[in-house]
């Protein structure tokens, strides 16, 4: 029976145990007349996957496959996702995080699953490094590889990965999320993080891993401190292997300056107690799409970045946001005494970000993500190949 005659049996496998809103809106938005959708959250974490409660108020069936990173674990994890397969009678599996695409797509394959598509989000992190091979592998396993920048498009290309299993399908964003963020949960954010009002609040919503860059943002901030002694440096999602060098950065710095956030939920009411927001990952390729960049912007927060994933696509220097070179706090210091010298600037940025970000509208990957399935299982399931 082809697409146009029944829904598609649509499984997403992930292995992220935080919250991760573009699961919750692909959950939300995919059109449940076409697509019978389904997830297996495959959970290396010693907690429950934070989506499960999503998906229960949804209504969507999941399974959470619980896996420690033990080799025989981790067989009886694909072996599992193969089993779970056959049994649901899957069409499509579309994989998210590095994990969950490793034991997914092999599950799947191992399972004669048509269409195998993989979303890579992570850019060239793994190049050089003794487990690159995997990265090749998922490629090989995926008959459909979805770029979310055309920086990712590169990675994948000089992987070898074959142009006909590319796509190019930019990340989208639940814009009204962040554009009508209630005045009474920024204000509670306010209290909760910023008791005593200290000003200028300078934000940073990045894990504390080499490649995001925060080491060069502290310096900057150490040196914004002389000409504006109560600025407040608010550091979240302050966890990950960096986190004890960036300590050392931290601490001669006053400790009632800055704070470390581990995790917040309400990240769109978070970003509207920021003055400045900055974003500096150290390459252009370390990131493979750069949500924040587009979730600062749709906040309307004035902001200093960096150019990685998909900021060179749509940032202009000076119009939407001041860009800075890659790992130079000197650079960032400064972006930072023009944008509080400037409140006209500031006001340019804030309104040319919401423009900007509008092109990154949930509507637009969704519909981009659905056609993909469809055509897809047509030239794939119906054709009858599944190599």
């Amino acid at each position: 029976m082809t697409a146009e005659h029944r829904q598609i049996r649509l499984l997403f496998i992930s292995s992220i145990n935080v919250r991760w809103m573009h699961l919750e809106w692909l959950a939300r938005e995919l059109d449940r007349r076409r697509f019978d959708v389904s997830f297996l959250l495959v959970s290396i974490a010693p907690r429950p996957p934070f989506l499960e409660g999503y998906l229960r108020e949804l209504g969507i069936p999941f399974r959470t496959l619980p896996c420690k990173l033990r080799p025989g674990e981790i067989l009886r994890t694909v072996l599992e996702i193969r089993r779970h397969c056959r049994r649901e009678r899957i069409d499509i599996v579309h994989t998210h995080i590095f994990f969950a695409s490793l034991v997914g797509l092999l599950g799947a394959r191992l399972a004669g699953i048509p269409v195998r598509i993989n979303t890579r989000h992570h850019a060239s992190m793994n190049h050089g490094k003794p487990f690159y091979w995997l990265d090749r592998l998922t490629n090989l396993l995926a008959n459909r590889i979805v770029a979310t920048s055309e920086i990712l498009r590169r990675v994948l290309q000089r992987e070898k990965a074959p142009g006909r299993k590319i796509r190019l399908i930019r990340l989208g964003i639940d814009l009204d999320r962040f554009q009508c963020v209630a005045a009474d949960e920024v204000s509670a954010l306010a209290r909760k993080y910023n008791p005593t009002g200290k000003s200028p609040v300078i934000g940073v919503i990045a894990r504390h891993i080499e490649i995001k860059g925060v080491q060069y943002i502290i310096p900057a901030f150490r040196r914004l401190l002389d000409r504006y002694p109560q600025a407040y440096l608010v550091l979240a999602y302050a966890t990950g292997p960096y986190h004890a060098a960036l300590q050392e950065l931290l601490a001669p710095i006053p400790p009632d300056r800055y704070l470390q956030i581990e995790f917040e939920d309400n990240v769109a009411a978070l970003y509207r107690i920021f003055d400045l927001f900055v974003h500096t990952p150290i390459g252009e390729e370390e990131e493979s799409f750069g949500l924040t960049y587009v979730e600062a912007l749709a906040a309307g927060v004035p902001s200093v970045f960096t150019l990685a994933g998909v900021a060179p696509e749509f940032l202009v220097d000076q119009w939407n946001a001041c860009i800075v070179e890659h790992r130079n706090s000197e650079q960032i210091h400064d972006a930072l005494l023009a944008l509080l010298a400037d409140p006209g600037l500031r006001e340019a940025l804030g309104r040319a970000g919401r423009e900007s970000a509008e092109i990154f509208g949930l509507g637009r990957m969704i519909a981009e993500l659905e056609d993909l399935y469809v055509a897809s299982f047509r030239e794939l399931a119906d054709g009858g190949r599944s190599s």
